[in-house]
């Protein structure tokens, strides 16, 4: 029997208001949002940029110009995105910094309602669409989605942009047009929050578009395209943050040395610098002589080349910053360079890599240390600023950890057990899943083989495990007593 349409009401506003409580946990705990290193970084770039229209007290001298953190030089570091530092900026003038961790929930609540009723068009009984958005994201909740809601930092929007593109690559051809406009609009914001983003979305447009092979003739080419026009953006906004620094500010857009750094670390890089070293026309060699200035053997990791600038670990930042610029500016050319030399070296360098940011999904990253909110503090010129309650103390998270490392586990066999059951989901339902897991394994070789394996970068996607265990189980139960509507090629 059917409830009263009232008590129905209640439900659903109940169910989704535990799920959005939940998935605010953190910052509630926290009293506030949580920090890293780049957090005050994103501050001083938007505020930057907001201060050529809007001059605030406290702008002088905490921006680092339009367009990025601004150089010695007449160059601009364009690794961070500017979109998401204006929203940081402007959040923080406000005094409304906690206003960060809504827009993140908006983003995750409006991907999974999307892919839930992408779903419920496979099913002549459908699960309720309730039931489907809030419990997913409670399991997604029992593992790192809090945390990144309330982390002043883009990486939320990394799974976001997967759940798009899932839901896009398995279900676009059933989805009307104001679904599918709404996932473009998602997936571009998703997109342009982190170049690390942009590199994902390039990966998956040829997955999709091999998918869209697989799964139908009908349509095939709609859920390629969608992703490549989600592409398209992040590449559109990349061009116009590189017109305006240079209209603007007068700078040219680089990037920080990621790909050569992770070369050099890795073997190929530093090998094949040996060999052709010391060569006037190779600038990647100026950063090789300045690896040798000191035989720290810490100085031989990604994060202390690119970032260190003391003498006994830096090398790239006590480089002269025309020697910085010819580095940034050379590693594509230095990539091809070793990759033809050393094929097989690299890539079983990116292989390992990719494989170790599996295991790297520590939510510790997300909790700042003094030493973290230091930094926020010297950039942002805000004294007062504190870490929040959970950062009083670290030793619950290895706690925290073991419960999440057994969610994952358990997750993982849940999704691959429900994938593989014959004949019960309807196949664009099974094919989301399959996208869910592919999103996962971009975003490992994007992060662990061209940056470095970091927790930061596996916790921030991995909460997709659970959700999509909790999602296919929804779906393979609702499957069970009805069965799947097969029109609209949902075969």
């Amino acid at each position: 029997m059917k409830s009263p349409p009232r008590r129905g009401w209640f439900r659903t506003a109940a169910l989704l208001s535990v799920a959005v409580l939940v998935c605010l946990g953190a910052l509630i705990v926290n009293s506030g949002p949580l920090y890293y290193f780049d957090s005050g970084s994103y501050f001083k770039q938007g505020d930057a940029a907001l201060s050529l229209i809007l001059p605030a007290e406290h702008a002088e001298g905490a921006g680092a110009g339009a367009g990025g953190r601004i150089e010695d030089d007449d160059t601009v570091v364009g690794s961070r995105s500017m979109v998401y530092a204006l929203i940081v900026a402007a959040l923080w003038r406000l005094d409304a910094l906690s206003g960060l961790a809504i827009l993140h929930l908006g983003a995750v609540l409006l991907a999974a309602w999307l892919a839930a009723r992408a779903a419920s068009h496979h099913f002549a009984a459908p699960p309720g669409r309730a039931a489907l958005v809030a419990v997913p994201l409670l399991a997604g909740a029992l593992g790192a989605l809090p945390f990144y809601i309330a982390y002043v930092m883009p990486d939320i929007f990394a799974p976001v942009l997967i759940l798009v593109f899932a839901a896009l690559a398995a279900m676009s051809r059933q989805m009307g047009p104001l679904e599918i406009l709404a996932a473009l609009a998602l997936g571009s914001l998703a997109v342009v929050t982190h170049p690390s983003h942009l590199a994902i979305a390039g990966l998956m447009v040829p997955l999709v578009l091999l998918g869209a092979l697989i799964q139908s003739r009908r349509r095939w080419w709609l859920p390629p395209l969608l992703v490549l026009l989600v592409f398209l953006a992040g590449v559109a906004e990349r061009e116009v943050f590189r017109i305006a620094a240079k209209t603007v500010a007068h700078k040219e857009v680089t990037y920080t040395p990621h790909i050569t750094a992770r070369l050099i670390v890795d073997g190929p890089g530093y090998a094949y610098l040996e060999d052709h070293c010391p060569d006037p026309a190779l600038a990647t060699c100026r950063l090789y002589e300045a690896l040798s200035w000191s035989d720290d053997p810490y100085r031989l990791t990604v994060s202390h080349i690119i970032f260190e600038t003391s003498p006994e670990l830096g090398s790239f930042r006590l480089l002269p910053p025309e020697d910085r610029q010819r580095v940034a500016a050379a590693q594509r050319e230095f990539f091809f360079d070793v990759l033809a030399a050393r094929p097989f070296d690299i890539g079983l360098a990116f292989a390992k890599n990719t494989l170790l940011q599996f295991l790297f999904y520590d939510i510790g990253m997300t909790i700042p240390t003094d030493g973290v909110m230091e930094s926020v503090r010297n950039q942002t010129r805000m004294p007062g600023l504190e870490g929040g309650a959970l950062a009083e103390s670290r030793g619950w998270i290895s706690g925290v950890m073991q419960v999440q490392s057994v969610v994952y586990a358990i997750s993982f066999a849940a999704v691959v057990v429900l994938l593989l059951w014959p004949g019960r989901l309807p196949g664009p339902v099974r094919a989301f899943g399959v996208f869910l897991l592919l999103g996962l394994g971009v975003n490992a070789f994007v992060c662990g083989a061209v940056s470095q394996p970091a927790d930061r970068y596996g916790a921030r996607v991995i909460w997709l495990l659970p959700y999509a265990a909790a999602f296919l189980a929804l779906c393979f139960h609702a499957a069970r007593d009805a069965a799947p509507n097969l029109s609209g090629g949902s075969r």
